[in-house]
């Protein structure tokens, strides 16, 4: 092989170093390039992993200090709480205690109001019940003396003496006299021994029938006399009848009046048919400063008329005894109903003999509605309307009865109710019809 020149070598090498070191150069761009490329990528991985602790980091220790500013405005909270809700329950107890106190003082108040009150009520129906009981002993007495002298004076006449026809006159004039007073003895004792209001006005028209001809009794039913009992009357009953109340009549005239009054200040009434030689009189019977009957009697019957007679006199004494007697049995009755209401207190609530009693008055007011208003109750029963017939007697009587029944009973309402029903409508409560 022929050696070449040594310029061709110079520039063959030269080209050959020229080639390499640009092959180099582009191997080393490529190295650089690459190297680049994974530091650019170290970098990226190590700021993202540096960027995720930092993260991490940050976000875990803002956690800690918010759940520490949480946990801490927790317990503030709560311990605020507690102290507004000690302060509050503080205050609500002291609020509780001096409203407890408070309403103590006013029930005491009031119960010691209440307690003089019905204090006073006893004592001024005591005194009416023995102001009374001393009017009856009183004609009790009289009558008893009376029946002793005429025993007396008979046993006395009876003993022999010079002039027989005298003593015999006198004899009988005394026996006559005595079972004049037995009778009317025997009719007081039996107006007395009735228990109840419509048994004492039974009573008195039965002891009247011992002592007069012919007698009838009429109850005071608003603007109407509605007969009760009679005796002696042949025809035309006058229990049957329903009379005006008003003061053109003789017994409206003693109603209103409150007085006695005869045939000669009044004519008699229609149903007597009492001839002009006869005498009649009207007797009211009163409760409380009224009329609640009038006792008619008269000498109608048939026969010679006996001058003077005695039983105008003793219609008198049996009228007013009569009413004694009633407005005995009306205040023991409201005195033992006032007893029971107001020692309710002492009793708890709902017991059975504050219930017991509640009923009981209950029961007296309704039925002292029903004896003095029968024709007003028979017409409501007939109408179906006897809250709005009966309404002024009935709202009267609740007043009593809510006055004297104690607020803590819990049926004290519903028990008026249910002698409306019971006493009043009979049982039937579509009968009250609406007020």
């Amino acid at each position: 092989m022929p050696e070449m020149p040594p310029d061709e070598v110079r520039n063959a090498l030269h080209a050959i170093v020229s080639r390499v070191q640009a092959d180099f150069e582009a191997e080393l761009g490529k190295l650089e390039a690459q190297h680049e490329k994974a530091l650019q990528h170290t970098r990226d991985e190590v700021s993202r992993d540096v960027r995720e602790k930092v993260r991490g980091e940050v976000e875990a220790s803002a956690a800690a200090e918010w759940a520490a500013k949480v946990d801490a405005a927790r317990q503030e909270a709560a311990d605020a709480a507690s102290e507004a809700a000690r302060h509050a329950q503080d205050d609500f107890t002291r609020r509780l205690d001096q409203a407890i106190a408070d309403e103590r003082a006013r029930a005491a108040a009031e119960t010691d109001a209440e307690r003089g009150r019905l204090q006073a009520e006893r004592a001024r129906e005591r005194q009416q019940l023995e102001t009374e009981i001393e009017s009856e002993q009183v004609v009790v007495r009289a009558l008893t003396n009376e029946l002793d002298l005429v025993r007396a004076a008979l046993a006395a006449a009876q003993q022999p003496k010079t002039e027989e026809a005298v003593i015999g006159a006198a004899a009988s004039e005394r026996q006559d006299q005595l079972a004049i007073l037995e009778s009317l003895l025997s009719a007081v004792r039996v107006i007395g021994a009735a228990r109840s209001l419509s048994d004492t006005l039974t009573a008195l028209t039965t002891a009247a029938a011992m002592l007069a001809p012919r007698v009838a009794l009429f109850i005071v039913n608003g603007r109407e006399l509605q007969g009760w009992r009679a005796d002696g009357f042949a025809s035309g009953a006058p229990e049957t009848l329903r009379l005006p109340n008003d003061r053109d009549g003789l017994l409206g005239t003693a109603a209103a009046t409150v007085s006695v009054v005869s045939t000669s200040q009044q004519p008699a009434p229609a149903f007597a048919a009492l001839a002009s030689d006869r005498a009649g009189l009207a007797v009211p019977v009163t409760v409380g400063g009224h009329a609640v009957a009038v006792l008619y009697a008269d000498d109608g019957m048939s026969g010679e008329s006996v001058v003077p007679a005695s039983w105008p006199e003793a219609m008198q004494i049996l009228g007013a005894h009569a009413s004694a007697c009633l407005s005995h049995i009306t205040a023991l009755r409201t005195t033992q109903a006032m007893r029971a209401s107001s020692g309710a207190g002492a009793r708890p609530a709902g017991s059975s003999e504050e219930d017991s009693s509640a009923r009981r008055y209950a029961r007296l007011l309704v039925s002292e509605i029903k004896l003095y208003n029968e024709s007003a109750v028979r017409l409501g029963r007939e109408k179906r309307d006897l809250l709005n017939r009966l309404g002024p007697e009935i709202e009267r009587a609740r007043r009593l009865y809510e006055e004297r029944v104690s607020p803590s009973i819990a049926g004290r309402a519903a028990y008026f109710q249910e002698e409306l029903v019971h006493t009043l409508a009979d049982g039937d409560r579509e009968l009250l019809g609406s007020a």
